[in-house]
């Protein structure tokens, strides 16, 4: 079957990016703002300084870092249906917005998320069928702010039997995210098995780990909770003007993370996480550029290269507004990526509006995704599809709508199951904007899809974490 694919770095850049990485690593080397993590650096054979919190890392210790990191990871639900492996094989999706902002439900107006929003975000993202996991999509600010994450947590996990994936601050929420997720599925082991739950930690760019962060990845990784490494530096700010020297710091980032991670537990699963950026040098922030997915699938050749599984942002683009416009950016990135050798494991983006969460934009991007899923097939090719037979029955001049191969093959065809393609039928249901129909498809998700709640003891023991989080965060 002719598939779309296409290439970009060639293996000698992708090993030139590789060693720069392991020299910065060896001779500039990484802070790290925790002495657990110093006291595992060092003995592990890393070079440690406790004075300035330093640490230069032997390229052999990367290496064999790697050789330790697993090559495959499960990622458990809690239904088991949802359950997937990580294996290079296919893209997985992952709702995740842009918190802690959201578009409101009935006004639609940017305002402040709060525990109840999580939850109906978390239901909406159970019931579209190309989303496989749920970031906490936005941030509880109706309870303190060190019960957040795990109100976050508990809240996504209570309203989507799908695999739920957060950050945790420091070595505490780890702990408690830990016990809540013992508490779902019975016990350590079984999590360890198939981990129900996933943590988003960012190193500091450049080369820095911040306390609380690495502490608690190290926790996550000691229970077998997979770790996402997710470093985030912008081009000309976090890291140097180039792209490729930003993406030698984003993967010295990920590499220094992963040595922590393994030699505090030889084979704690490590997702490799793709980010970089470019800066706006007129006002200091992100800014959306075709660099950003140039650098994304270049650190995706590199986890490739590495044999690590990898999550990468796909879903670009600036927009604030719902449009058919503000999503054809959104169209244009997903198949790039998902055309190119090194199709990522989990695809990140679905619900972000501009640094809002929008519910109708995950709406909206589900449908992207089952488009560009169909993309990434290509077309078969063969006997029965050249449809010679066919061709020379009809004829010049004829039609094939009565022909039983057109039976047979007219369900392949893709069609839109949001929007419509036809003008006059637009014009007939009234002439709704693209963000009206995806309102309209929440409202109906939200009235009529019920994940199954968690078990009343289960809840009930969840309930004493939380309390025991409250009285001692």
């Amino acid at each position: 079957m002719g598939k779309p694919r296409t290439t970009f770095l060639s293996q000698e850049e992708i090993e030139a990016i590789h060693n720069a990485s392991l020299h910065v690593l060896e001779k500039t080397g990484i802070k790290v703002v925790s002495e657990i993590a110093l006291n595992i650096l060092n003995k592990g054979g890393v070079k440690v300084d406790y004075g300035t919190s330093r640490a230069t890392i032997p390229r052999q210790l990367v290496e064999e870092a790697l050789k330790m990191a697993p090559k495959t990871i499960t990622y458990g639900a809690r239904n088991l249906k949802y359950d997937f492996v990580l294996n290079k094989q296919e893209p997985h999706f992952c709702a995740d917005g842009d918190p802690p902002f959201i578009l409101d439900w009935e006004t639609g107006q940017r305002r402040y998320s709060t525990a109840e929003d999580i939850a109906k975000c978390a239901v909406i993202a159970d019931y579209l069928d190309h989303v496989r996991v749920v970031w906490r999509m936005l941030t509880a600010t109706d309870v303190p702010a060190t019960m957040q994450n795990i109100v976050g947590l508990y809240t996504s996990l209570s309203n989507t039997e799908k695999h739920c994936e957060q950050g945790m601050l420091d070595a505490k929420q780890a702990r408690y995210a830990i016990e809540i997720a013992t508490a779902i599925v019975g016990d350590s082991k079984r999590l360890r098995e198939r981990p129900i739950i996933s943590a988003i930690q960012c190193p500091f760019s450049p080369l820095m780990y911040d306390k609380g962060i690495t502490e608690g990845a190290i926790e996550l990784g000691r229970a077998g909770i997979p770790v996402v490494l997710y470093p985030l530096p912008l081009s000309g700010a976090t890291g140097p003007a180039t792209p490729a020297g930003t993406m030698v710091i984003a993967n010295a980032d990920v590499l220094g993370g992963l040595v922590i991670q393994e030699l505090t537990r030889p084979g704690a699963p490590v997702v490799y996480c793709a980010g970089a950026g470019i800066v706006n040098f007129h006002t200091g922030d992100q800014s959306e550029s075709p660099e950003d997915p140039l650098m994304h699938m270049g650190l995706g050749q590199l986890a490739r290269y590495y044999g690590l599984p990898d999550e990468r942002e796909v879903f670009y683009g600036a927009s604030k507004l719902l449009s058919r416009q503000s999503r054809h950016h959104t169209v244009e990135a997903m198949l790039t990526q998902i055309s190119t050798e090194t199709v990522p494991d989990i695809v990140l983006g679905l619900g972000g509006l501009g640094g809002t969460t929008s519910p109708e934009a995950m709406v909206i991007d589900n449908e992207i995704v089952d488009y560009a899923l169909r993309f990434a097939q290509g077309i078969e090719v063969s006997e029965d599809t050249l449809a010679l037979d066919v061709i020379d029955k009809v004829g010049p001049g004829g039609h094939f709508l009565g022909e039983k191969h057109t039976l047979k093959h007219f369900r392949e065809r893709w069609m839109p199951r949001l929007d419509v393609d036809s003008l006059e039928t637009w014009e007939k249901e009234g002439i709704k904007s693209l963000g009206e129909l995806a309102h309209e498809k929440v409202k109906e998700i939200l009235a009529t899809h019920k994940p199954t709640p968690l078990p009343e003891d289960v809840d009930r023991e969840i309930f004493c974490i939380l309390q025991k989080a409250t009285e001692k965060p």
